[in-house]
């Protein structure tokens, strides 16, 4: 049964909340991204750790935390010491090396790509523009979108479309989608990322559903994001990193070398309706 933390809300982390729960995502734990280490998140971090080490029934609050913490360190690759819960000389320099590269560059992985751009942005980006039909009109092109993410069965362009505009171009650059017009779906799909990289299936909740779109810009406060459905178009849209569900790539496809790579955000609109 999964033991639950007492004691005071962890609030001395070393890491971004968000990136915590994102983490313990990987690990199998169901848990909100929300930003909030409460007792959920608790709980969660000492599920994994306890699975980790096997001896962490007593570890206080804090150590549990630390122990979580290096183990994200070492999944990243940049911490090579034991899992201990013990702020020690490699944890701190691997926490240096984290927060100097803006937590950003220790979620580049082994496996790089020279290309500027991965081959469904360059899709994606070829669909800026279009729109929804007008009135009772459906537009041809939306239609496609929904047949080529695998659900022909779709006859209106009504029908939110932002999961079929993902799907279709994964599909086209030769991925596979999720298979399903549910947005949240993607946040369980493919692999799991940290931080924004360009080019990422990125997930946001929003009131009835969720939206799901690709990345293709970010700093530290904001992303860009390149998706179908936002105010009944395709386009690009800036959303702040705080509402971000979730960050996914391809599982099997090369991450670029520069997560920057490519980025680009001209002609970024007001965010809008998303179902």
């Amino acid at each position: 049964m999964r033991a639950i933390l007492k004691g005071p809300l962890m609030t001395n982390a070393s890491i971004d909340a968000r990136a915590i729960q994102r983490a313990l995502r990987m690990h199998g734990q169901d848990i909100a991204v929300d930003g909030e280490i409460g007792p959920k998140t608790r709980s969660a971090i000492y599920a994994v750790v306890q699975g980790k080490v096997g001896a962490a029934a007593h570890w206080s609050a804090e150590r549990l935390m630390i122990a979580f913490e290096q183990i994200m360190l070492a999944d990243a690759g940049i911490y090579k010491g034991a899992i201990d819960g013990v702020a020690g000389p490699l944890t701190s320099a691997a926490l240096a090396m984290w927060q100097n590269a803006g937590q950003d560059a220790v979620a580049a992985p082994a496996d790089v790509s020279k290309s500027s751009l991965p081959p469904w942005i360059t899709i994606a980006r070829s669909y800026i523009g279009t729109h929804e039909g007008v009135g009772t009109k459906d537009n041809p092109a939306v239609l496609e979108m929904f047949s080529a993410a695998g659900h022909p069965e779709i006859k209106h362009d009504s029908v939110a479309w932002c999961a079929a505009f993902v799907g279709a171009c994964l599909r086209k650059a030769g991925q596979t989608p999720s298979g399903t017009l549910w947005a949240l779906d993607y946040a369980k799909w493919g692999q799991a990322l940290l931080a924004p990289i360009v080019g990422a299936i990125a997930t946001k909740k929003r009131d009835g559903g969720g939206h799901v779109f690709f990345v293709v810009d970010f700093d530290g406060a904001s992303v860009w994001g390149l998706g179908g459905n936002q105010s009944d178009q395709v386009s690009i849209v800036r959303y702040p990193r705080s509402a971000i569900y979730s960050y996914a790539w391809p599982r099997g496809a090369l991450k670029p070398a520069d997560l920057h790579a490519g980025a680009f955000r001209g002609g970024a609109v007001a965010a809008g309706r998303e179902a």
